[in-house]
């Protein structure tokens, strides 16, 4: 008879989910009359840099998300859960309407299609 084990790691590891960079990505923080730039995202949250210290760990904020400098989605609800040194900010997504939940999905889902797209022409260039 086979055995057959299967594992998912998830406590273990900080990483709950694939993460993007997006060129021209930015979040709008109205409450900061600020633009950041985002670092990487997943359908769990972001990663911005900041200039200085303006967010504090466990605050609540909401972001509007920029594509080239237009409007992706707006008012998505976060936490900021960690704040470095270096100015790098990671925020988890709140409730998400279903619509804010589409959106990011296929945004993640489109940079993830590319990536591996990217890897396997280059794997079938060598």
């Amino acid at each position: 008879m086979n055995s057959f084990e299967f594992s998912i790691g998830g406590e273990e590891s900080a990483r709950r989910a694939f993460r993007a960079q997006v060129p021209g990505l930015e979040v709008w923080v109205a409450e900061h009359d600020a633009a950041y730039s985002v670092k990487d995202v997943s359908a769990t949250g972001l990663a911005v840099q900041t200039q200085g210290k303006p967010f504090k760990e466990g605050q609540s904020v909401h972001l509007d998300m920029m594509i080239s400098k237009r409007l992706f989605i707006s008012q998505l609800p976060c936490k900021v859960v960690r704040v470095l040194a270096s100015g790098v900010v990671a925020f988890d997504f709140l409730e998400l309407d279903r619509r804010q939940e589409a959106r990011l999905d296929k945004l993640v889902l489109e940079v993830q299609k590319r990536s591996i797209a990217k890897k396997r022409t280059g794997l079938e260039e060598d």
